[in-house]
């Protein structure tokens, strides 16, 4: 058999009665075997007793270069708690697909001892341990947070300047820095264009969180006081800010934020227009970047209201803030990766097509994390 399975332990190591979760199955090449290239294997998962597969449960891949995918299941065998996947394997072939990991849901059942419960996972005749410890939930430790400034909280002014009210809503239309953020605007046909002076201007907007952002009470972990709102829009821009964090080769990630619709009302009501963010997580030197996840996300309006800070009279909208995460996993010999976030307009990234913002289009943006997952 030219794989092995590498990984195995679930995620987390320890889950409650009742619990559901997903863990991770990881192939690798064994020393010496030749690259894989789309050979379809049935992946298996025999669950201990007391865990199971629950009712609607998901099977993703992972590959490090595009969005997971969500894979077809056959029908769950409750008897033998045996779950089946077909797939392509790609392992050292270097395509876009190549060496990613598998994830599958899990439930532990109300019944379940308190105990280590053992399965087995499969491909072929290569097999590895299914752990699972059953038990009182404990405290999880948040992950340590790579991204510097991720709240926004850092801002920093012209001298003499502070945020100012703008349509009943504190903005931030006079910031010199975001600390450790980029700031930018795509100009269309594979262009970017990184702010000469360094400073946001009318690239980005700042909405202040504690009076304007609406932030939600029940997001984990919880939203610090002082923490800001990006508008990625601008000025009727295709803005843009990104961060180069240090990573692990090798290692496993999630980068976290929050998404939301534009707090002040569309002028095109009731005809509001979807606003629109890409994330994307790459390494590599401008020009010649790899891209090792995106995704493009489009919000619209919530029909709520909400009170602004600077005018009892004037409505708002409701930002409808959504949590949003993006698992990756860095490449062997990759110590940096760089997040970036940006206004992809009506036009997209398309590199024929110049940018077009399209008036109202970006979306807000907030406390974002990047943390290694086990």
């Amino acid at each position: 058999m030219p794989f092995v399975i590498a990984q195995g332990l679930p995620v987390p190591t320890r889950l409650a009665r009742g619990q559901q979760e997903f863990f991770a199955i990881d192939l690798r090449l064994t020393p010496d075997s030749s690259p894989i290239s789309g050979q379809e294997e049935m992946l298996w998962v025999e669950f201990p007793e007391g865990v199971t597969f629950p009712e609607g449960g998901k099977v993703y891949y992972h590959p490090p270069k595009k969005p997971r995918e969500e894979l077809r299941q056959h029908p769950y065998d409750k008897v033998s708690r045996r779950l089946q996947f077909l797939h392509s394997i790609h392992l050292g072939d270097h395509s876009d697909e190549a060496d990613g990991y598998y994830s599958v849901n899990v439930q532990v059942l109300p019944e379940a001892p308190e105990d280590l419960l053992w399965g087995r996972m499969g491909i072929g005749t290569a097999t590895a341990p299914l752990r699972i410890q059953v038990g009182a939930p404990g405290p999880t430790p948040e992950p340590e947070n790579l991204m510097r400034n991720g709240g926004f909280t850092d801002v920093r002014f012209k001298p003499g300047k502070d945020w100012q009210a703008l349509g009943g809503v504190l903005y931030g239309r006079d910031a010199r820095q975001l600390d450790a953020w980029t700031v930018g605007q795509y100009k269309g046909r594979g262009v970017w264009e990184v702010s000469k002076t360094g400073e946001p201007g009318r690239l980005v907007d700042l909405i202040n969180g504690d009076a304007d952002g609406h932030l939600p009470a029940d997001a984990q972990p919880p939203f610090d006081k002082g923490e800001n709102v990006v508008d990625i829009n601008g000025d009727n821009t295709c803005g843009f800010i990104e961060q180069t964090v240090q990573v692990t080769p090798g290692a496993s990630y999630e980068l976290a934020f929050h998404t939301g619709y534009h707090v002040l009302p569309n002028p095109e009501a009731p005809y509001h227009r979807p606003t629109y963010l890409r994330a994307e997580v790459r390494y590599g030197k401008p020009g010649a970047e790899t891209v090792l996840v995106w995704d493009d996300y489009v919000q619209y309006y919530t029909g709520k209201g909400a009170a602004a800070s600077h005018d009892s009279g004037k409505k708002l909208n409701d930002p409808g803030w959504r949590e949003r995460r993006l698992p990756f996993r860095v490449p062997q010999g990759i110590t940096a990766v760089t997040v970036r976030f940006a206004n992809p307009g009506r036009s997209g990234f398309d590199k024929e097509l110049d940018a077009n913002p399209d008036g109202s289009s970006g979306m807000l943006l907030a406390h974002v994390r990047l943390g290694a997952t086990p």
